[in-house]
């Protein structure tokens, strides 16, 4: 994949919405007191010239412009926004706005948000005439959108004066729900037209800017009204989204929960390079914090030391900061042009702006289509490696298949399609075909191959009831054989970068403790080991395992954590009470196993200073509709659509069983493996999921920071 970050965005328009927080100089046409066009604004401004941005320099929209390697966008009101300018976007922002309509009267002529989109309306007109209905259309479905409002709403509304219309219309949680409903109302007109791409972001923490310091505050600490204000605001914007993008369906709206984002430096400025976060660099009175900045204002005389530039905005160095989590959700400062290996996915942004972009910027299937895909692990991932060996964990009979494209068995233990099927149709490959496959061979070789069998464990005794299965050593020595195969095809160099740049998926560990140490009671590994001792014996075992994958050229590796193992249907029948509680010695193990598994892979990136593994947290991918079905659109996670006695959990699935007639409507598909749905929506969380599902990064940012590499 050749393609480069900034290249993939040339033609990606932007445009933003909101307040003074992103306000390019649509202010600076209008006959209002909220403006920014006289100095010191300005004054670290490439021109070193005010624009009208209330900032000393560039803003949140101007360095996100930058990082996408477009223009900044022009105001709306800019003469200057006409033809072929039209095609980069447009800044609609005008400073003192709120999400309601009485939000800045005090400001007199400003661009309230409503008015904001009818000149969004305007500006699809302009396009239409200049590009075409369609092309228009498509721009702005493709375009990247930035939203900022809700501060101005609690600071220039309801806490503006004491005792003001909207504190004595509203208590503060009931004014919270209210701006938040109508929030939502703006989010949907905005949806009504075309955007598909949105970054809405919270509020910052209001009580701690030097404005309110200087007018709240006692000895500096941040004002506790505001702050609560901020503390109901922001975790109910995030919902509010979240619950919108069920309803339309897709991932439109991207929560930025800018409040983390500035706690981090108003906390510890020092870690930041700053020297102080209560004083504005550009102000009078304590703090700064006393009326506007202007030139007769105290003037710092190094804008990079102060978080504040003015009693109420960030500094330039701030903005970059913010836009850096943005970017990649980081909790330290890191060199935007690298876009390389960094750790993202933190409680800053739903999706960061990498992720947001990753499906949208490139066609993900056309990029990726070039990038081997290998497979290593257990039952959950087999593609049919043991149709071809004398064993009983095998899935070659009716009714496994059932849903596949074929309806006929495939060796996958599953109706339908296995996670790394789904995976593979991401990439827009060919699913993996098991390493043992005589069609394995000439061209297919390149795809990648899966080693994968049903049974096996992190250790070699796992498993030893199910007789011929392929132990992870032997899968290991396979990956050695396949290199020498595909060496043969296309010389050494090259299949060393085919296999570097390939994706990897392991999964193994659930075996170790249901198939092994809880197999029978008083089992020789329980004998052997306290159950948090064996977990420590197995991870160590595991990370073995893995330095090996490392060695043999593995670069990017997704290792899977186990899912909620006293939870399938078959322990609920085996060990479960009698209401289907889940078995709670099995879900001690995995609550031990995988935390201590993540653990041991953010050591061993720190041992090999490269983020080469990637922790994905299937418990709690399985756990989101194990614990709530209905919400996934299944009738239950306890039954299993395929087998016998309690909770279908007795036994094999076979041509004797109990099978349902909608696996849809089953979370798992036998006593042990999700459904085909259920796999689904397991790998929707390995490709988009937030760091609680994915740590450091997700699969689709993966793809997004490797565009440059292969």
């Amino acid at each position: 994949m050749s393609l480069s970050f900034s290249s993939a965005q040339s033609s990606r328009a932007f445009f933003v919405f909101g307040d003074s927080l992103v306000d390019s100089g649509n202010n600076d046409f209008l006959a209002t007191t909220a403006r920014a066009d006289a100095p010191p604004y300005g004054i670290d401004f490439p021109t070193h010239r005010p624009t009208g941005r209330f900032s000393n320099g560039l803003n949140i929209p101007d360095i996100i412009s930058e990082q996408l390697g477009l223009e900044p966008t022009l105001p709306y009101l800019s003469p200057l926004l006409m033809g072929e300018k039209l095609l980069v976007g447009a800044n609609f922002a005008s400073a003192g706005i709120g999400i309601l309509n009485d939000t800045g009267f005090q400001f007199l002529h400003i661009i309230h948000i409503y008015k904001q989109l009818k000149l969004f309306q305007h500006y699809q007109q302009r396009l239409s005439a200049h590009i075409g209905a369609e092309e228009a259309w498509r721009h702005v479905n493709q375009a990247l959108v930035l939203i900022t409002l809700g501060g101005n709403d609690f600071v220039n509304n309801y806490y503006l004066v004491p005792y003001s219309a909207r504190s004595r219309q509203f208590s503060l949680p009931d004014y919270v729900n209210y701006i938040i409903s109508e929030y939502r109302l703006i989010l949907k007109r905005l949806y009504g037209l075309g955007g598909r791409r949105v970054l809405v972001t919270g509020t910052g923490p209001m009580g701690c800017v030097p404005a309110e310091l200087a007018l709240r505050s006692g000895n500096g600490e941040c004002d506790v009204e505001l702050q609560r204000a901020s503390s109901l605001f922001n975790p109910q914007l995030v919902e509010m989204v979240k619950g919108l993008n069920r309803e339309i369906g897709a991932h439109v709206f991207i929560a930025v929960n800018a409040y983390e984002m500035n706690m981090d430096f108003v906390n510890n400025p020092r870690a930041y390079g700053f020297v102080t976060s209560k004083i504005a660099c550009c102000g009078q009175g304590p703090y700064n914090g006393v009326g506007l900045c202007t030139p007769i204002s105290n003037l710092c005389p190094n804008r990079d030391l102060y978080a504040f530039w003015d009693p109420f905005h960030p500094s330039e160095k701030a903005n970059r900061i913010i836009v850096q989590q943005m970017m990649t959700g980081l909790h330290f400062h890191l060199q935007f042009q690298t876009m390389a290996s960094f750790p993202i996915f933190t409680s800053y942004v739903v999706w960061s702006l990498v992720t947001a972009l990753a499906f949208t910027c490139f066609n993900l299937q056309e990029a990726e289509a070039a990038r081997a895909f290998f497979v290593f692990g257990d039952s959950l991932v087999d593609n049919g490696n043991n149709n071809y060996l004398v064993t009983t964990a095998r899935a070659d009979a009716p009714p496994y298949g059932i849903d596949y494209p074929t309806h006929t068995p495939t060796g996958r233990f599953s109706n339908g399609r296995n996670i790394p099927d789904f995976i593979s149709e991401a990439l827009g490959s060919e699913p993996t075909l098991p390493y043992l496959s005589p069609e394995l061979d000439g061209e297919k070789l390149l795809v990648g191959a899966n080693f994968a069998s049903a049974g096996i464990g992190v250790l070699v005794d796992t498993g030893v009831q199910f007789v011929n299965i392929i132990r992870m050593p032997r899968q290991l020595e396979y990956f050695q054989q396949y290199q020498q195969r595909v060496s043969a095809l296309i010389g050494d160099d090259e299949t060393r970068k085919l296999v570097n740049g390939a994706l990897v998926l392991i999964t193994c560990g659930g075996n170790d403790f249901v198939n092994n140490y809880f197999l029978v009671p008083n089992s020789a590994r329980s004998r052997q080991f306290a159950l948090p001792d064996y977990v420590t014996y197995v991870i160590s075992e595991y990370k073995k395992i893995l330095q090996r994958l490392y060695e043999l050229g593995a670069r990017r590796v997704l290792v899977t954590g186990t899912g909620p193992l006293g939870c399938v249907p078959a322990e609920l029948a085996m060990r479960g009470g009698r209401n289907g509680e889940c078995s709670e010695e099995l879900q001690s193990a995995s609550s031990l196993y995988n935390p201590q598994l993540v653990e041991m892979i953010t050591q061993l990136t720190n041992e090999l200073g490269s983020d080469v593994f990637v922790a994905a947290n299937t418990q709690l991918m399985h756990d989101d509709f194990v614990t709530d079905p209905q919400a996934y659109g299944f009738v239950t996670s306890k039954v299993a659509c395929c087998g016998q006695g309690p909770f279908n959990g007795v036994g094999l699935c076979t041509v004797a069983s109990n099978l349902c007639p909608d696996r849809d409507t089953h979370a798992f598909w036998d006593p042990f493996h999700p459904s085909e749905k259920a796999n689904g929506l397991i790998v929707q969380q390995i490709i988009s999921g937030a760091s609680n599902y994915m740590n450091p990064f997700n699969l689709s940012t993966i793809l997004a920071l490797d565009s440059h590499k292969y």
